[in-house]
C-alpha cells in the first residue's frame, strides 16, 4: 500500500512528458469540442462535460500509472472476463445510438464497453502470445490459440454492430501478432480467410457496402452514401493553408455530420487549416515513437507486446479518423483520441497512456517472471524471426 501511494504521489508531483502533452491535447480537445458546437441551442453543455471527462480522465491517468506490472499480469484474466461480460451486457440492456447498441445509458451518462475494454484487451493479447511463445512457428498452436482469443472480441462487437471498433482491435491484434515474434505468413493466411466473412458482412449489413460504393464514387450518391465524402472534401478545401476562424466554421457548421466526435479532425481544420492541424498529427507521430522506443528497451517479452499494443491501438485509431476524415477510408464511426467528444473514449484513452506510463517506469527495475518464455527481449526475438 506504501509503495502504490509513492507511485501516485511521484506521478502527480513529476508528471511525464507524455501526461502534460496528453493534457494539453484534451484542452485542445475542449476548445475543438466547442467550437463544433457553438452554433448548437447549448453550446457550451458540450464542452462542460467533455472538461468533466478531462477530470476524470486526469485521474484515470494517475491511478492506471501507479499499478505495478505485476499487478496488472495477476489481473489480467479477470479484467478481460469483466471486459467481455460487459460486452454482452450491452447486446441485452445496451441503447442503439445511430443504429449500434453499444452504450449503457444512466441519468444522462453513457459508457460504451468497447471504448473501456480495449486496454483490457491488449493486456490478455499480451499475456496469451507470452504463453505461446513456447509454440513460435508452429501454425495451431503459435498462431490458433491468439486468434481464438481474438474471435470472442470481433464477434461481439460485430453483433452491435460496430465494425470501426472491429478494426481497431484486428489492426492491433496483427501489430502486437508479429512484433511478438509472429509469423506475416500466419497474418497473410487469416487476411485471406477473413474474405468470406467480409462478403458475409457485406451481404448481412447492406449500409456497409452502400458507404464503400459511396466512398468510390461519391459524386454518383451525392445526397445518399456520398454525402460525407464530398462534405469532408469541401470541409478540408474550406480550411486552406491556414484556416477560415474569422467565419467560425461556416461549412462545417452547416454541412458536416457529427463534427465534435467522429468528424472533428475535418472541422479543426476548416477553422485552422493545415498548418494549425500538423501540430497534432506530429503528436500522433510522437507518441507512436515514445511507446516503439520503450517497447523496443523492454526487459520481457509481455511489457513489449502491451506497449506496442497500447501505442497501436491510439495510433491506429487516430491514423484511421485522420484516414476517414481526409476521404482515404470509407467514413466509419471512430473518433480521435482525446480530441473527439466522448468521455468513454477519453477516460479510456487517458487509462491506456497511464498503462504505458506505469510499465516504462517500471522498465529499469526487475524483469517480471525471469524463467517464463515471455521473458525474451525483443532484440532476441528479432534474431529468431531473422
Amino acid at each position: 500500500m506504501k509503495q502504490r501511494l509513492q507511485r501516485i504521489f511521484r506521478a502527480w508531483r513529476r508528471p511525464s512528458v507524455a501526461a502534460v502533452a496528453s493534457l494539453l491535447v484534451c484542452i485542445w480537445g475542449c476548445i475543438a469540442v466547442f467550437l463544433a458546437t457553438h452554433h448548437l441551442p447549448r453550446p457550451h453543455w458540450f464542452v462542460i462535460r467533455q472538461a468533466v471527462w478531462v477530470v476524470f480522465g486526469a485521474v484515470g491517468f494517475v491511478a492506471a500509472s501507479a499499478v505495478s506490472p505485476e499487478r496488472y499480469r495477476r489481473l489480467t484474466p479477470f479484467l478481460v472476463i469483466l471486459a467481455q461480460l460487459l460486452l454482452l451486457l450491452v447486446l441485452v440492456f445496451g441503447i442503439r445510438i445511430n443504429g449500434m447498441r453499444g452504450w449503457f445509458a444512466y441519468q444522462g451518462v453513457f459508457l460504451q464497453p468497447s471504448e473501456v475494454s480495449k486496454p483490457v484487451f491488449i493486456l490478455g493479447l499480451a499475456a496469451v502470445m507470452a504463453w505461446t511463445q513456447r509454440y513460435r512457428g508452429e501454425f495451431l498452436r503459435g498462431f490458433g490459440i491468439p486468434v481464438l482469443y481474438l474471435l470472442p472480441w470481433l464477434l461481439v462487437l460485430s453483433l452491435q454492430p460496430d465494425f470501426g471498433a472491429v478494426l481497431v482491435y484486428a489492426l492491433s491484434f496483427a501489430i502486437v501478432y508479429w512484433c511478438m515474434g509472429g509469423r506475416t505468413t500466419h497474418l497473410l493466411l487469416s487476411a485471406g480467410a477473413c474474405v468470406p466473412a467480409c462478403i458475409f458482412v457485406l451481404w448481412r449489413h447492406r449500409y456497409v457496402l452502400d458507404r464503400i460504393v459511396g466512398f468510390l464514387h461519391p459524386d454518383a450518391h451525392p445526397q445518399t452514401s456520398g454525402w460525407h465524402i464530398l462534405q469532408f472534401r469541401r470541409t478540408l478545401a474550406a480550411g486552406g493553408w491556414f484556416g477560415r476562424s474569422r467565419e467560425a466554421g461556416l461549412w462545417s457548421s452547416a454541412y458536416l455530420p457529427l463534427g465534435y466526435s467522429d468528424s472533428i479532425f475535418a472541422s479543426t481544420a476548416e477553422l485552422s487549416g493545415f498548418v494549425g492541424i500538423l501540430p497534432l498529427i506530429l503528436l500522433i507521430v510522437a507518441w507512436v515513437a515514445y511507446a516503439h522506443y520503450h517497447a523496443c528497451r523492454a526487459r520481457n517479452l509481455w511489457t513489449t507486446g502491451v506497449v506496442m499494443g497500447l501505442a497501436t491501438l491510439l495510433g491506429g485509431q487516430a491514423f484511421i479518423h485522420l484516414s476517414v476524415n481526409l476521404g482515404l477510408l470509407p467514413p466509419t464511426g471512430i473518433t480521435l483520441p482525446l480530441v473527439s467528444y466522448g468521455g468513454s473514449s477519453l477516460l479510456a484513452t487517458m487509462v491506456t497512456m497511464g498503462v504505458v506510463e506505469s510499465l516504462v517506469r517500471d522498465r529499469e527495475g526487475r524483469a517480471v517472471d525471469q524463467e517464463d518464455p515471455a521473458d525474451r527481449s525483443v532484440v532476441e526475438l528479432d534474431d529468431m524471426r531473422g
